[in-house]
């Protein structure tokens, strides 16, 4: 139910969000603000001609995996390049800085406010973290408002960026700093003017484009993103309100460009460069998480095959491993196991992690499921770094040779232990998308 959002309290000054803002009393994701952009989405997603840069894109994304597609990979194809061309018209949608509104994207095929919305994923989705944008014009002041929900978070972080593709930051704000159980309420400014010291302020650049929003979340049950509001408290005169053509050509341009680079970039040369069933060094990836280190493989196995990973958290206060399909979009999370982060695994006893990768479940907890598929993608995570080096390492093995390639200890699981850890994590994964 709709209502309007509780009053925040920053430094003993009431900050209320904008009735136009009023957002899920259970849902911060399901705002007012949401639905309006999700209703002309879904207008534009079905209305618009799409079809030359979509055919470009999957041209792009075919160079960057090689010129041996399986037919496996192909059949996941045509979906990734649709929930690209809709992450591509949801960027685009909001992009109006003189109108900003704070807006979920990159997330799964989902049902709300009575619409069937489409998946928007792309180049490496993570099903613990919640992407949301706000569009930014360099001249003008913006004041972000925000409240923890439940437990917070386990990392947030407010990238200011200069280009809708790329992501390269231009300025960073670590959002755990700005609020606490005992204060919940915050609020960040953004604007051409210097920082001076504040925390809660980051200055913008003459290029700056948008503020870029992750909020991970590695306990499903207790963990929640943000209310997040925007409101733009000064600057230039607004301009009209662009077109529905305006928003579908900036659509095909972010198509095209994002085609190249995620498919020849991100795909090809970070993730397919490496041989098969091996992770590349951890490093940072530019237009990522200035906060993050990763890394990137991909596998190919065969049904009696299984893939171990080794990954040392190396101190960092967040570590996750998400499997994709071959073209870096997630199948079906809720339903499948195909991630497992730091809260959720089973550390080995010098605490660092060992998971098994396989089409199918082989009995051990730290199964991180390919959902039946051959061939996947991986982008490992580690978020808050600490003083250690983050490390990753594989070994192909025979399913049969499994038990002798993990460690002492390993967490086992029965079939019917299974089927609960399942059936609990569809239940928390469906709770982003409730509306009551």
């Amino acid at each position: 139910m709709l209502g309007l959002a509780a009053a925040a309290t920053v430094g003993g000054r009431a900050l209320v969000a904008p009735a136009a803002a009023a957002t899920s009393d259970d849902n911060p994701l399901f705002t007012v603000p949401q639905r309006r952009l999700d209703a002309r989405a879904l207008r534009l997603w079905q209305s618009a001609d799409l079809a030359d840069a979509m055919a470009t894109a999957r041209a792009s994304y075919v160079a960057g995996h090689g010129p041996v597609v399986s037919d496996e990979a192909l059949a996941r194809l045509d979906n990734a390049i649709a929930e690209l061309a809709v992450g591509m018209l949801l960027t685009a949608l909001n992009d109006d800085p003189f109108r900003p509104a704070t807006y979920w994207l990159g997330a799964a095929e989902h049902s709300w406010g009575g619409l069937d919305l489409p998946g928007s994923r792309w180049a490496y989705d993570n099903p613990d973290t919640f992407y949301r944008t706000i569009p930014i014009d360099p001249d003008s002041t913006y004041e972000v408002v925000g409240q923890l929900r439940g437990q917070g978070t386990a990392d947030l972080a407010f990238s200011l960026v200069n280009d809708l593709i790329t992501q390269t930051t231009v300025g960073y704000v670590d959002g755990q700093t700005l609020r606490s159980r005992r204060r919940p309420s915050y609020r960040l400014t953004i604007g051409p003017r210097t920082a001076k010291g504040r925390s809660h302020h980051l200055q913008t650049t003459s290029d700056a484009k948008q503020l870029f929003v992750r909020s991970i979340t590695a306990n499903w049950a207790g963990q929640r993103p943000d209310h997040l509001w925007v409101r733009r408290t000064a600057g230039p005169v607004a301009p009209p309100a662009r077109s529905d053509e305006e928003i579908v050509e900036q659509t095909r341009a972010l198509l095209v460009r994002g085609g190249a680079v995620f498919g020849g970039a991100l795909l090809g040369y970070k993730t397919m460069s490496n041989p098969a069933n091996t992770m590349s060094t951890p490093g940072i990836t530019p237009g990522a998480l200035v906060s993050q280190a990763n890394s990137f493989g991909h596998v190919e196995l065969s049904d009696d095959q299984a893939l171990v990973v080794r990954l040392d958290p190396a101190g960092a206060d967040y570590v996750t491993l998400p499997v994709t399909d071959p073209w870096m979009v997630g199948v079906d999370p809720g339903r499948h196991q195909s991630s497992l982060n730091g809260r959720q695994a089973s550390p080995d006893r010098d605490g660092t992690y060992t998971f098994v990768v396989s089409p199918t479940d082989p009995g051990v907890a730290n199964w991180v499921s390919t959902a039946g598929a051959h061939e996947a993608t991986i982008m490992a995570r580690w978020q808050r770094l600490g003083s250690g080096k983050p490390a990753i390492s594989t070994e192909l093995v025979q399913r049969a040779d499994l038990p002798a390639a993990l460690p002492g200890g390993t967490r086992l699981v029965t079939p019917g232990e299974r089927v609960a850890t399942l059936a609990r994590r569809l239940r928390l994964y469906g709770r982003r998308f409730e509306t009551s």
